[in-house]
């Protein structure tokens, strides 16, 4: 067969030879194919025109990733394999624009989707099944955190892991912003796989980082991860798109339930009242198949009439329109803000009626560097003072090891007269 290569802005050349090549049979599938037209970045691409690049792109990415960190930890041929493969089709499952569709609908996260699509898309199954018979149940495997050895897991599901790795490199070209920038050659150079004390895995040897060859590394990594979701994963316009998004969602949510089902996208309207959908359906949702029916609710088709529900034509055209909503910084401690949310509704309610929920919120994120999340968890070994220690517990004390609040009030840009003094008024104590 052919060799397949791919010039990547991030990582160069991306190749798939010799053993390798085989792997590319899964780029070829229709469930793969479909990444490329889901933004990595959601609604970013409001506020950096160059965030337009696609998930196909970091599934790429990630698998280079895998590719390099494999190679320089000597993992055995059929673990290295599994690795680069779980790390292609980690983010399979994922529905359009990202991380927003998941709030809307409670039908699954990613993950769950993507064990569903490897396993019960026939084509994709089927090439799985060609390149090693009980591939896809492997690959649910990393999924389930079930995968042994845990190590290898950890490679694609971690705090520093293949798709963190990639997408903070990616993310950072295409945005433009400077906050990205970490030495990943170092990185690679201070993981090692050894036997840890301590550890909750049940491997006997577990994925460490070497404090005095990569501490420093690995630190500017997690400010970099922190600095991006300060300044553009959370950035005010790009949450407030994506908060307009949501609400135009539940909208459509609350309208299927009620009878009224908007027209064009029949398989959400069945998601909304709870009804199971087949993995082929799910395939069908895309950023390009929802985005035409929220073009025709805003009433931009010209050979289809707009939403007949006003709620839901008026966020339509707004979001279609980029007049997004506004938003006013409420610091960090949402425990302060009394009945702020309350008195913030009623000055909807007097504009909007009923429907004020859809246009004024209040948002709180995380600006996240470290999460010492459950069997995620990395050990540095060959600290000073204290031998081995877990990453989460070294970083702690650290702004970058925990994460930080911000809460804004966001609304539609008719509110802000009454919403700006109430806000400075309540935060004024």
């Amino acid at each position: 067969m052919k060799d397949r290569v791919f010039r990547d802005p991030v990582h160069g050349l991306i190749e798939f030879r010799g053993e390798e090549r085989q792997l590319a049979e899964i780029l070829e599938t229709r469930a793969f194919q479909r990444l490329r037209r889901i933004k990595q970045m959601g609604f970013a691409w409001l506020v950096y025109p160059g965030a337009e690049h696609s998930r196909f792109g970091h599934a790429l990415g990630a698998f280079q990733m895998a590719r390099r960190v494999t190679a320089k930890l000597e993992l055995d041929e059929a673990t290295a394999r599994h690795v680069k493969i779980a790390a292609l089709v980690h983010d399979i499952g994922h529905g359009p624009f990202s991380h927003a569709w998941e709030h809307c609908f409670d039908a699954g996260s990613h993950e769950d989707w993507g064990k569903r699509i490897v396993l019960e898309n026939d084509e994709l199954a089927q090439t799985l099944e060609t390149l090693e018979p009980g591939l896809p149940e492997t690959l649910v495997s990393f999924w389930d955190h079930s995968y042994s050895p845990a190590y290898a897991r950890k490679l694609v599901s971690s705090q520093l892991d293949v798709d963190r790795l990639d997408y903070l490199l990616r993310d950072g070209h295409y945005s433009g912003a400077g906050y990205a920038t970490y030495d990943l050659d170092w990185i690679l150079h201070a993981l090692r796989i050894e036997s840890v004390h301590g550890s909750d895995s049940t491997d006997p040897n577990d994925l460490v980082v070497d404090y005095r060859r990569g501490m420093y590394a690995v630190e500017q990594y997690l400010f970099a991860r922190s600095y991006m979701y300060a300044q553009v994963y959370h950035h005010k316009t790009v949450r407030a798109a994506e908060w307009m998004f949501i609400a135009l969602m539940q909208r459509f949510i609350q309208l299927s339930r009620a009878g009224h089902e908007p027209p064009r996208l029949e398989i959400a309207g069945r998601l909304a009242r709870g009804e199971q959908i087949s993995v082929d359906e799910y395939l069908w949702l895309e950023d390009t198949s929802l985005y035409a029916a929220i073009d025709q609710w805003a009433g931009h088709d010209p050979n289809h009439p707009a939403a007949e529900d006003p709620v839901l034509a008026d966020l339509a055209h707004r979001l279609t329109s980029r007049r997004l909503f506004k938003t006013i910084d409420l610091g960090d401690d949402p425990e302060d803000l009394g009945d702020l949310e309350a008195r913030a509704l009623d000055i909807a309610k007097a504009r909007f009626g009923e429907a004020a929920k859809y246009y004024c919120q209040v948002d709180t994120t995380s600006r996240v560097g470290y999460v010492s999340a459950h069997d995620e968890e990395l050990h540095v070994v060959g600290h000073p003072q204290h031998g081995t220690i877990t990453l989460g517990q070294l970083l702690e004390e650290l702004p970058l090891g925990r994460p930080i609040s911000r809460v804004r009030m966001v609304c539609a840009p008719e509110l802000m007269d009454e919403l700006v003094p109430l806000t400075e008024s309540v935060l004024r104590g």
